[in-house]
C-alpha cells in the first residue's frame, strides 16, 4: 500500500492581509520541502483569512484574491500546495490600464464578480492545475455562507499523488453523512483532505474527531483534516488538525492554539484516478517529526488557551501594542489581567485602581498585590472627588438627587470616562472586564464597565471564571512560580461595592444557581416553560428569563469579545431588541 507525506499547514491567516498569507504559504511550502512532503494542505481560504464577511461583496478583493493566487503559483519551488480562495465563474471584461512605461493604454481581462464559491486550488510547479468548490454552504450559528457563495462551481475535485486518488473537500462538505465525502469514495478516492476554517467553542475537538472518525469508516478510507489557528474578531481557531486512519484512529495530531506544520505519512489504497500532481521533491532533512500525535489540552485549559490566543491576535492584528483595564480586586479583573498579560506580556499591560468611598480596604489591597504577582504598573486614581463634582452638578444643574442606582452607576461612568481618556492619550487599548452571567442579566453599567475596545471574558459565566482563575494558579504552581491571582480574591463574596455592604447576591441568584438557567435558556435555547419542566423554581426561571430579554439593548452595544461557547452574544446570538414576545407568568 502506497504512502503519501502529507504537510498540513495549521496557519494563523489574516483577514484581507492577502501579502502576509502568501508570505505564510511560502514559508510553509519551504518547510514541507525540507520535510520531503508530497503535498502541502493550507485551511479554507487560507489566502484570504476567515471569514471574510462582507469583503467578499467588494469586487476589488475578488481580484485581489486572484492575483495573489497568481503570486503563490509564480513562486513555484517545493511540493504542490493546496491553497484556500475563492472561485468565480463570471465572464470576462476588458480594463484598460497605463503600461509599464506609463505611456500607452494597454487592455487587460479581468474576471467579473459572477457567482463567487469557497474554493480550493492546487498549485503544482507554477500553475494553478485544478480546483474544488464547496458543495454545502452552513448557515447557522456563526457562519453566513449563503450571504455570500454560490455552492459547488465546477466538478467534485480528485488528484493524484504517488499513485493515491485523494479527493479535495472544505470544512461542512466532510460533516454530512452520504454527503461530498461519499461521492468522492464512490469516484475512486482513497484519501481525503479537508481544509476547515473551524472556530473554538468548548467541547468541539471531540465533536470534530467523532465526526472524522464516523466518516472514515463510512468512506473506507484516510481522512486527513487542518484547521487554521488564531483570533479574528470575536472568533478563535483553535488548530488541532488531525489524520484519521481508514477505521477513525487517529494517526497525527496537531497542538491546540499553536501555527505549525504537521507532517503525516498516510497509507492509503493505490488508484489511477485523478490530476497527476509531479513526483515529491527529495527531503533535504531525515529528522523532521512525523505522525506526531500531541495530546490535547483538558477543558478548562483549552478555554483559557483559547482567551489568551483571542486577545493576543486581536490586539496584534489591530495594531495595539498596549492595553489598559480597570483592577478593582474583584475575581473578574484580575482574571483579565492575567489574561492579558500571558497574551501580550506585563510590560504591555497596565492597570488604575479607581476606589471609591465605598471601596474596601481589601479590594485596594488585593488589586495590588495582583499586580505585585503580575509584575505590571498599577495607578491608583481615587475617583472621590470626581463623584462629589458630578453629585453637585446633577444636583445643581439638572436638579436630579444622584441616589440609588443613578449613584452607583455615576461611578462605573467616572471610571470608563478615566480609563477612555487614559487609551485616547496613550494609544493602549481599554479592556472591560464583565463576564457572560453579567452581559445575560444586565447586571453592567452602559458607558460604565462596559467602556473599552474588547471584551476578553464577555463569554465566560461568572462560575467558570472562578475555574479559570484556580485553573491558572494551579499551571503556576506547576511550573514552580508564583500563583497570579491572590487567594483571597477567590474566596470573598462577589461585590460591584457601588454602595455599603453591596453583594452580587442581593441584586441577582447565587451564580450557581444562576448560570445553569443561563445555559438553557441563552445557549440551548430551552423556553421559561421547558426549563419549568425540568424542575427548576418557576419564579426564579420567569425572573430570569425577563432580565436576559430586558437587556438585549445593553448587549449589543458591548465590545466585542473572545467566543468560547455554542453561542456567543454577538454573531451567534441575534435578537431584536424591539421585541415584545415575553413568556407567559
Amino acid at each position: 500500500m502506497p504512502v503519501v507525506r502529507l504537510a498540513l499547514a495549521q496557519m494563523n491567516a489574516v483577514v484581507g492581509g492577502l501579502a502576509q498569507n502568501v508570505a505564510t504559504i511560502g514559508r510553509f511550502r519551504t518547510q514541507a520541502a525540507t520535510a520531503g512532503a508530497s503535498l502541502l494542505v493550507t485551511p479554507e481560504l487560507s489566502l484570504l483569512g476567515y471569514p471574510p464577511e462582507d469583503l467578499l461583496l467588494k469586487e476589488g478583493f475578488i481580484i485581489a484574491a486572484d492575483e495573489a493566487l497568481e503570486v503563490v503559483a509564480a513562486t513555484g519551488g517545493g511540493p504542490a500546495v493546496v491553497v484556500g480562495t475563492v472561485l468565480a465563474d463570471g465572464e470576462r471584461w476588458i480594463r484598460l490600464a497605463p503600461s509599464s512605461d506609463g505611456r500607452d493604454v494597454v487592455a487587460q481581462t479581468v474576471p467579473t464578480r459572477g457567482h463567487v464559491a469557497n474554493a480550493l486550488a492546487v498549485v503544482d510547479g507554477q500553475r494553478v492545475v485544478t480546483t474544488a468548490s464547496k458543495r454545502l454552504l452552513p448557515n447557522y450559528d456563526v457562519f453566513d455562507e449563503q450571504r455570500y457563495f454560490h455552492p459547488g462551481i465546477g466538478e467534485h475535485a480528485i488528484i493524484n499523488v504517488n499513485g493515491v486518488a485523494v479527493g479535495l473537500l472544505i470544512c461542512e462538505d466532510v460533516w454530512t453523512p452520504e454527503g461530498p465525502a461519499a461521492q468522492l469514495a464512490a469516484q475512486g478516492a482513497t484519501l481525503l483532505v479537508v481544509a476547515n476554517a473551524s472556530p473554538f467553542a468548548r467541547g468541539r475537538r471531540g465533536e470534530r474527531e467523532a465526526m472524522l472518525a464516523a466518516r472514515a469508516r463510512e468512506v473506507n478510507c484516510p481522512i486527513a483534516y487542518v484547521n487554521l489557528v488564531g483570533g479574528q474578531d470575536e472568533l478563535v481557531f483553535d488548530g488541532q488538525s488531525v489524520v484519521v486512519d481508514e477505521a477513525g484512529a487517529v494517526i497525527a495530531r496537531a497542538a491546540a492554539f499553536e501555527e505549525m506544520l504537521l507532517i503525516a505519512d498516510v497509507p492509503a489504497r493505490s488508484s489511477s484516478v485523478g490530476t497527476p500532481i509531479a513526483p515529491a521533491p527529495i527531503a533535504t532533512s531525515k529528522s523532521y517529526p512525523v505522525n506526531v500525535v500531541t495530546s490535547p489540552p483538558g477543558e478548562t485549559a483549552e478555554i483559557y488557551q483559547a482567551l489568551v490566543t483571542g486577545t493576543r491576535d486581536y490586539l496584534r492584528k489591530n495594531g495595539f501594542r498596549s492595553v489598559i483595564l480597570g483592577v478593582s480586586g474583584g475575581v473578574d479583573s484580575s482574571l483579565v489581567a492575567t489574561i492579558a498579560v500571558d497574551a501580550v506580556g506585563s510590560a504591555a499591560v497596565r492597570g488604575f485602581a479607581m476606589p471609591s468611598r465605598y471601596s474596601s480596604d481589601h479590594s485596594i489591597s488585593d488589586a495590588v498585590e495582583l499586580a505585585s504577582r503580575l509584575d505590571i504598573d498599577l495607578v491608583t486614581v481615587p475617583i472621590e472627588d470626581a463623584h462629589r463634582a458630578f453629585g453637585s452638578m446633577l444636583r445643581d444643574v439638572f436638579g436630579v438627587d444622584p441616589v440609588g442606582l443613578t449613584d452607583e452607576n455615576l461611578q462605573s461612568r467616572i471610571r470608563g470616562v478615566l480609563l477612555m481618556a487614559a487609551s485616547n492619550a496613550t494609544g493602549a487599548i481599554v479592556l472591560t472586564t464583565g463576564n457572560k452571567s453579567e452581559m445575560a442579566t444586565g447586571y453592567s453599567t452602559l458607558y460604565g464597565d462596559s467602556a473599552g475596545g474588547f471584551a476578553v471574558i464577555k463569554d465566560v459565566p461568572k462560575t467558570l471564571v472562578y475555574e479559570l482563575c484556580r485553573y491558572r494558579n494551579e499551571v503556576a504552581r506547576a511550573d514552580g512560580d508564583p500563583e497570579p491571582i491572590p487567594t483571597s480574591v477567590l474566596t470573598k463574596a462577589p461585590s460591584a461595592e457601588l454602595r455599603p455592604d453591596q453583594r452580587d447576591d442581593q441584586s441577582l441568584p447565587p451564580y450557581d444557581e444562576l448560570d445553569p438557567l443561563l445555559e438553557l435558556y441563552v445557549e440551548r435555547d430551552f423556553t421559561a416553560e421547558a426549563m419549568i419542566e425540568l424542575g427548576h423554581d418557576p419564579e426564579l426561571v420567569l425572573r430570569i428569563v425577563r432580565l436576559v430579554d430586558g437587556s438585549e439593548y445593553k448587549r449589543r452595544q458591548m465590545p466585542p469579545g473572545v467566543r468560547i461557547s455554542s453561542k456567543a452574544f454577538g454573531r451567534d446570538r441575534r435578537m431584536p431588541i424591539t421585541n415584545a414576545f415575553r413568556p407567559a407568568p
